[in-house]
């Protein structure tokens, strides 16, 4: 072989080599996709981990409606950022892709985040979007309901094990009206190890007393122990769960809240078409603005849906980027979004995002 083929084919080589190393460096961006969509009315697809057809939605002692059509929660597959190393050839593909977005991580989580930090608050923010849906949909439908301290787990030596439930609210310690977690610390450290309370607490509609032993602080506190973890929530009249894993944040509210409401009686809210949702929801009914708009409409989109109701808002990014045959509704309560879908569904035309 002559000398100028050989240094051909070694450059050529090297060119191969380099361009695969620099496919795979590291680089400090974050690439958004559309991700799985779930339907609120149906049940829980495998792709958020469920193993058996479990409703995403399901309502227990309290009779419900036969709904139809399909009301989407929609979501954003996130690659790269704390402690997920995002290649040269991600941020290329994600580039080059119209449906997704390539951030300087920094714009996205502070230079400290950690991977563990960002899962937990997803996960946190989740659960009080489902919370908070479930307060929003009962106000909406006229529900009394009532803050409290919600009992999430007791402690194997709690002395109301066998007595308490998951899910059960504190009201009161005695006669003293607890509507927080701090309050509830506050009774408690006008107490001594050892004495005995009476738990007053709501079992999805019903009242329960629950004598309790007060036993010693738990690691890291100086307040006497009922041996419990809680969280601050509301009292439901009747129990409603929200089965859904692998996917974090608040964006889903709204479409939790359309999903009970439709499945408490509404009337078919959805006039059986496919209808997708996103915004957070706090316990008033007012929805919020989200993130990944673009890439929610393009799941919803390639789910079917042919309605996206998104935040106000969000219609300032979400006009230029909507894909052809997807009407955009924005709303700003959950009000907002249950008389838009009433409008579809009688054939006429809800508010619209402004153009531009």
């Amino acid at each position: 072989m002559r000398r100028e083929q050989l240094t051909f084919w070694v450059c050529g080589v090297l060119l191969v080599v380099l361009g695969a190393v620099g496919w795979q460096m590291p680089v400090p961006y974050v690439r958004l996709a559309p991700g799985p969509v779930g339907d609120t009315l149906g049940t829980v697809p495998k792709v958020f981990g469920s193993s058996s057809d479990k409703p995403v939605i399901s309502i227990t002692g309290h009779p419900t409606e036969a709904t139809s059509g399909h009301l989407y929660l929609v979501t954003v597959d996130e690659y790269g950022g704390p402690g997920e190393d995002l290649s040269l050839g991600d941020v290329l593909v994600g580039w080059w892709r119209k449906s997704d977005a390539v951030l300087p991580i920094r714009l996205v989580y502070p230079p400290s985040a950690t991977r563990q930090q960002v899962q937990q608050q997803a996960a946190e923010q989740m659960d009080v979007s489902q919370e908070d849906a479930k307060v929003a949909a009962l106000r909406y439908l006229g529900y009394p309901v009532q803050p409290g301290v919600e009992i999430s787990e007791i402690l194997a030596n709690s002395s109301i094990k066998g007595k308490a439930q998951p899910g059960d609210v504190i009201l009161r310690v005695d006669d003293a009206r607890v509507r927080n977690a701090d309050e509830l610390l506050a009774v408690l450290r006008t107490h001594h190890v050892g004495d005995h309370v009476t738990l007053h607490v709501n079992r999805y509609g019903t009242p329960v007393d629950i004598p309790a032993v007060l036993g010693k602080p738990l690691t890291g506190s100086t307040v006497p122990s009922i041996g419990i973890q809680v969280i601050d929530s509301y009292t439901q009249p009747f129990r409603i769960d929200i089965q859904l894993s692998g996917v974090g944040g608040p964006s889903a509210g709204l479409a939790f809240a359309l999903g009970i409401v439709d499945k408490l009686g509404a009337g078919n809210l959805t006039g059986g078409k496919s209808i997708a949702a996103t915004g957070t929801i706090d316990l008033d009914g007012n929805v919020g603005a989200i993130g990944g708009v673009q890439q929610k409409m393009v799941a919803a989109k390639d789910a079917g849906a042919t309605v996206f109701l998104l935040p106000k808002d969000n219609c300032g990014e979400a006009v230029p980027a909507a894909p052809s045959g997807l009407r955009l509704v924005p709303v700003t309560t959950l009000t907002d979004a249950v008389n838009a879908l009433r409008t579809l569904d009688a054939g006429e035309t809800p508010p619209s995002c402004p153009a531009g």
